[in-house]
């Protein structure tokens, strides 16, 4: 009989262990950032403009974290090489991920830094395809994005994409196919070195490049070749981030053709006269872990003469 009065006892002591242990869970739990929302606009219109098309797409956040926190989003662009929040300096954590297809993937922090709990962001992902206006309206891929709060995932969806065409309509899209390979070429004058009067000697290429392609790249670069002794190059006008070996101006846009000087220099002892010839040459993303080959390499470099001269 008393083993049957422990046993009870026993079990209201259990019981009650257990009902003080589950009356927190009755209380009202406190707003976690996974509860945060965010709103993805469907359709990504990309404008004609007088530098092909561009375009925004329109994301809300909700923040329903207890305490401050940050987000980030992951895009897959529509189109190879079209996201632009990268070059605005909008913080993203590499380089992203390239798809077969060309396509990038990355993430990046939502702008505008720490969010306070209850707050409620909007902010516009920006995109531009370098591409000749057309007469009709276009369609590309699908993209992608994702919305993430302190880690945890609140929206996960798809947009279309439609090119607006120069007459205004969105109505019955072709398919946009962009170019698979860069097609850039160079044509130069010729190099006349002046003495400076610190005795060495200074004169300025003049070049033009075109680039007659929409396939993505990051950027065209210049290639010197036989250069007589003590005669190099050392900036461009207009400059760039890159002195002397990019030309200036960043991503061009189809049919585009640029005109511009690249500088050299050459030591106090080069001879006065003719100097002979040099050759220069345009490569489009040199350095790329995968470079894809010019379409058409016949016009990628060419030759040049160089003469040094007395100051006039």
């Amino acid at each position: 009989m008393r083993r049957s009065v422990s046993t009870v006892l026993a079990g209201l002591v259990g019981l009650a262990a257990t009902l003080s242990m589950a009356v927190p869970a009755a209380q009202a739990a406190p707003t976690k950032a996974a509860d945060s929302t965010a709103t993805v606009a469907d359709r990504l219109v990309l404008e004609p403009t007088d530098r092909g098309y561009r375009g925004s797409l329109q994301v809300e956040l909700t923040y329903q974290g207890a305490e401050p926190g940050r987000a980030t989003y992951v895009i897959t662009e529509p189109v190879p090489g079209s996201y632009e929040n990268l070059e605005w300096g909008v913080t993203c954590y590499s380089g992203g991920d390239r798809l077969p297809d060309g396509r990038v993937r990355v993430e990046c922090d939502v702008p505008g830094g720490e969010l306070q709990p209850g707050e409620q962001r909007a902010f516009a992902i920006d995109f531009q395809v370098l591409t000749k206006i057309q007469p009709y309206a276009m369609k590309a891929k699908n993209g992608r994005l994702a919305v993430k709060v302190d880690g945890a995932v609140v929206t996960d969806e798809t947009f279309r994409s439609r090119f607006r065409s120069s007459t205004g309509s969105l109505s019955d899209p072709q398919t946009y196919v962009r170019d698979q390979q860069p097609e850039s070429g160079i044509t130069a004058g010729d190099l006349t070195l002046v003495r400076q009067p610190d005795g060495t000697f200074e004169g300025r290429l003049p070049l033009t490049v075109r680039y007659d392609s929409d396939a993505p790249h990051n950027g065209l670069y210049l290639f010197t070749r036989d250069l007589p002794a003590g005669v190099y190059e050392i900036s461009t006008v207009p400059t760039d981030g890159c002195a002397h070996f990019c030309v200036p101006g960043g991503q061009f846009m189809e049919g585009e053709a640029r005109n511009f000087d690249l500088v050299f220099t050459g030591s106090a002892s080069t001879p006065l006269g003719d100097l002979g010839e040099a050759g220069i040459e345009v490569q489009t993303d040199p350095w790329s872990s995968a470079p894809v080959p010019d379409a058409d390499p016949s016009d990628n470099a060419t030759t040049f003469s160089i003469t040094a001269v007395a100051a006039g």
